[in-house]
């Protein structure tokens, strides 16, 4: 069988993807997607009446980052695929959660994907993990528009973060950043202009060493101030 890489994987990915949500012609797609400022990204993402993540793994990659990207995807994401060399998926079963679906890299000269496995609907998603894919403006809309923006509304962007976190459920939070995602616009390139002025919650699964090194040295691809 050809091994596979990433470029390869995900020219076959593009395609697939964009054929199973076809039936939402209104789909943003969004590769690279970054999560928790950058710390991690998904390989790619679609957002229409829900978001969904794609992780890649090729047979030149390891699953040594599986782990923590399985947290970050669960905590935005609310469903998540495996994109997976049929070498990982037995080792790949173990690490990721079974509300995840899971696509196979098939063949042997002529590669193709296959769906094994459905996704499901995430059942715990993280509210500030979500807030944080906002940036500042955005944030500061919703909270006025919701009426709490009271005492934040010159405050830090993480002030912001805590406080969508607190007042709203996830599950109405993310319809709300979906939107704000989607009419961004040419959002990628824009975001690269700023840095984000908070530092997002730590997952619980990070050392503290590694969440001090990503916190002060990332920049934020997606949530300017």
């Amino acid at each position: 069988m050809q091994a596979t890489n990433d470029a390869v994987i995900r020219n076959l990915l593009i395609p697939f993807v964009r054929n199973e949500h076809s039936g939402a012609p209104d789909t943003i797609y969004v590769p690279e997607f970054a999560l928790y400022g950058g710390a991690n990204r998904a390989d790619y993402a679609a957002l229409n009446g829900e978001s969904h993540g794609y992780e890649i793994k090729s047979d030149r990659d390891t699953l040594v980052r599986l782990p923590e990207q399985a947290d970050a995807y669960s905590a935005v994401f609310e469903r998540a695929t495996l994109v997976s060399a049929i070498r990982h998926l037995s080792e790949a079963r173990k690490i990721i959660p079974s509300w995840w679906g899971i696509i196979e890299v098939r063949g042997e000269l002529d590669l193709r994907l296959q769906r094994v496995r459905e996704s499901l609907p995430n059942p715990a998603p993280c509210s500030h993990a979500i807030a944080c894919l906002l940036w500042r403006p955005e944030a500061l809309r919703i909270l006025t528009n919701l009426g709490l923006d009271k005492g934040v509304r010159t405050k830090p962007m993480d002030h912001l973060i805590e406080r969508l976190a607190a007042e709203l459920p996830a599950e109405r939070l993310a319809r709300y950043v979906r939107e704000a995602l989607r009419a961004r616009g040419d959002w990628r390139s824009a975001a690269r202009l700023r840095q984000y002025d908070a530092k997002p919650r730590s997952r619980a699964t990070r050392s503290s060493s590694r969440q001090t090194d990503a916190e002060n040295n990332r920049q934020l691809s997606c949530l300017p101030n």
